[in-house]
């Protein structure tokens, strides 16, 4: 299990690429990256996006877990709802995460 609450997330990338004997092109490729991307994320001059940094997780078969909130309402409801997935089903988090992406589209419209 990686944490997101590690601020050198390439280092952490890095040595799971080598510890799994894989090649910045083979990550790449598996993740839809560009191999110069994953360079300079192993490398400490690009931060990953979250889902970028997830993609590159589930290739080296590593979990990504967010421990801590950032201290803004947004991130606090990050950390409750990363709580809420851990303890439910697959089938559950897939029905939470189509109500999630329905609600977030059409927030607006309700009045």
């Amino acid at each position: 299990m990686i944490s997101m609450k590690s601020t050198d997330l390439g280092t952490t990338v890095k040595r799971l690429r080598k510890t799994r004997g894989m090649s910045r092109i083979e990550v790449s490729d598996a993740a839809g990256i560009s191999e110069s991307h994953l360079k300079k994320i192993e490398n400490g001059i690009r931060q990953p996006g979250f889902e970028t940094y997830r993609k590159i997780m589930e290739v080296l078969e590593a979990d990504v877990v967010m421990l801590n909130s950032d201290g803004t309402i947004k991130g606090e409801c990050a950390a409750r709802v990363q709580k809420v997935f851990l303890e439910i089903t697959e089938t559950q988090a897939l029905f939470l995460v189509q109500v999630l992406e329905f609600m977030a589209q059409n927030i607006d419209t309700v009045k």
